[in-house]
């Protein structure tokens, strides 16, 4: 035991502080694992207080900490490697809710899906649509500002927070909020901890905004080989206003999952509306188009979409290396062409059509890094991003100095990790080396 260690012990019990190989292990890393984690320890805050009073006791020993809530992270944004005090958000999840305003207000820790379930039992929507969200934490989500399937109508988690409690690497709590659309009281400083990723603070409560649940849906499916059919037919003003997703996957994912392909791009879209005249009438539009459409009935919808779900989980278990890009829609077909010429059987792409974002998975041991090289080229070349939704965590540093675009927004990144976290003590190696 440490000598550090032991204070911890002293100053918080054996219930709130845990050291043990079994620990380490599971709350040592999130779900990027080319970082082997060496934490010095994980702490159990259940209380604003608790959570508190360790960042205060780490501040006045300089000792660095990392923010831990569902690790369902893919870039080591939530991985100790360098003996940092890991601080476990999940024992922080009450949720409640406002009537009045018709809210949901919880602690970080609280799972995604938990949160969304308890929405939808007062009869209204939280639009947080991710893939990890039966895992995944709120606080998470906040800190990465986390997208999804929905963004194309309901945006990014960011568009659903009216309030958030943010704690500062000196112990001093912020309330943050912007519950008034018109409101020019200078701007919205929410936004400096919205992908913050942890680095600048600790967000341990966050009041959400409600929608009402849409009355009705529809699932659509086309099978295309040109991907810009979306772009030009599906993405018209008259049916976009119903859309709330748009997804894909190619002739290699849909080999993967066990289908047969009968065409380059395999499309759900998904549409839903307050009005079943308005539904209806996309639907018409829909019709006479020329494209290779279907209607499909909840049962085939619910099977497809699980096979959406599936994807990510089978590229990880086969190894992929993950890439999470975004691009403009009209560079879109292009750079998928590019692709595949690069390697058309090693490189499986998915993703969401509605805003460009598309996750790339290469698997080949071979020609990996040549690969994920090429990629940022291409995608360099077709005036893309290199993160989406997924952040930077540790893994993506590289891109403030690859990408020329990003060397000024870093700069201010500094200067603001410098001036609110002057130690250097929140997730010191997020964004930073």
């Amino acid at each position: 035991m440490t000598e550090i260690q032991r204070m911890l012990l002293e100053e918080f019990g054996e219930q709130k502080v845990k050291f043990t190989e079994e620990y380490f292990e599971k709350y040592g890393t999130d779900w990027y694992k080319e970082i082997k984690p060496d934490p010095l320890a994980i702490f159990f805050p259940e209380s604003e207080s608790d959570l508190k009073n360790v960042v205060l006791f780490a501040n006045k020993r300089n000792q660095p900490i990392v923010i831990s809530g569902g690790r369902t992270g893919l870039c080591g944004g939530a991985t100790a490697a360098n003996k940092e005090l890991i601080v476990s958000l999940e024992k922080m999840n009450k949720i409640e809710w406002s009537d009045e305003k018709k809210q949901v207000v919880c602690e970080a820790g609280a799972i995604t899906d938990v949160v969304k379930d308890f929405a939808d039992s007062h009869g209204r929507l939280l639009p947080i649509s991710l893939a990890s969200s039966s895992s995944s934490s709120v606080g998470g989500n906040v800190a990465t500002n986390a997208a999804g399937s929905k963004f194309i109508r309901y945006g990014s988690t960011k568009e659903h927070v009216a309030c958030i409690k943010v704690l500062l690497a000196n112990g001093e709590v912020l309330k943050l909020q912007k519950e008034i659309a018109k409101d020019a009281t200078g701007p919205n400083l929410m936004e400096l901890f919205f992908g913050s990723e942890g680095s600048l603070g600790i967000i341990f409560e966050i009041v959400f905004n409600t929608c009402e649940k849409p009355k009705f849906l529809e699932t659509v499916l086309l099978r295309s080989d040109n991907i810009d059919a979306v772009k030009d037919h599906i993405l018209s003003p008259e049916i976009k206003k119903c859309i709330s997703s748009v997804e894909y996957w190619d002739e290699n994912c849909q080999t993967l999952i066990g289908d047969i392909p009968e065409k380059k791009y395999f499309i759900v879209i998904e549409l839903v509306s307050q009005l079943e005249k308005e539904l209806d009438s996309c639907l018409e539009l829909l019709a006479e188009k020329d494209l290779n459409i279907a209607l499909l009935n909840s049962k085939q919808a619910k099977e497809i979409w699980d096979k959406r779900e599936d994807l990510p989980v089978i590229l990880a278990d086969k190894g992929a290396y993950k890439m999470d890009v975004s691009l403009p829609l009209n560079q879109l077909s292009s750079f998928l062409d590019k692709i595949k010429n690069l390697e058309s059987k090693e490189i499986y792409s998915f993703g969401h059509l509605g805003d460009g974002n598309i996750h790339i998975n290469i698997i080949s041991p071979s020609k990996q890094s040549e690969l994920i090289a090429s990629t940022y080229e291409l995608l360099k070349e077709c005036d893309g991003s290199p993160s989406a939704e997924h952040g930077i965590g540790q893994r993506k540093k590289d891109i403030w100095t690859e990408f020329v675009e990003y060397q000024d927004k870093f700069k201010l990144l500094k200067t603001l990790k410098k001036s609110l976290d002057p130690k250097n003590l929140l997730a010191p190696k997020v964004f930073f080396d």
